[in-house]
């Protein structure tokens, strides 16, 4: 079984962007404000069991609620007694867009994306991408624990997890920014 490394924080500027971002991700997707509020599931097609609580959305799929907009090839919804244990996006691509409460945009990308509702666990895997601004997080398993504030991720073929961390414009002195 791959080891899963966990993302040490202990540096400063690179714990307080990194945390800024998976924040900004977690915050969105976790909003109370946006949990109250409807779930609409779009698609070419749909196949719901009830008594098993699993429905299948196919073909152009396109969740949202609120700020929160997920497109895939495939979601399935597993919600037995019609609460939701688990939703599963697939796709050439899953992608995931939302905005954080003060307005920033999130998003999020992989082959398969999969969020455990009593675990509180959003999991992405395949070409796993999430990104705010020019600040991105790569791997080919990236899982984060709602709860803990936790994030593991794992490197694919490359052996490698990648994060790219783009400094505040600096602002001191009036400058534009450029050095001379």
């Amino acid at each position: 079984m791959m080891q899963m490394p966990r993302i040490s924080l202990k540096r400063p500027l690179v714990a307080t962007l990194f945390a800024g971002l998976m924040l900004a991700l977690i915050t969105a997707l976790a909003s109370a404000s946006e949990r109250d509020l409807p779930i609409r599931i779009q698609s070419d097609s749909a196949e719901l069991d009830d008594q098993r609580g699993v429905s299948v959305y196919r073909g152009n799929v396109e969740v949202t609620q609120g700020d929160l907009v997920i497109h895939a090839d495939t979601l399935t919804v597993h919600s037995p007694s019609r609460v939701l244990q688990r939703m599963e996006a697939e796709g050439n691509l899953a992608r995931l867009r939302t905005l954080t409460e003060d307005g920033r945009e999130v998003r999020a990308e992989a082959r398969h994306m999969e969020y455990l509702a009593a675990e509180r666990r959003m999991v992405l895997t395949r070409d796993a991408r999430i990104w705010q601004a020019q600040d991105e997080f790569r791997g080919a398993r990236i899982v984060y624990d709602m709860d803990r504030e936790t994030l593991d991720a794992a490197s694919g073929d490359s052996g490698r997890v990648e994060v790219i961390l783009t400094p505040a414009e600096n602002t001191r002195g009036g400058g534009s920014g450029s050095s001379q």
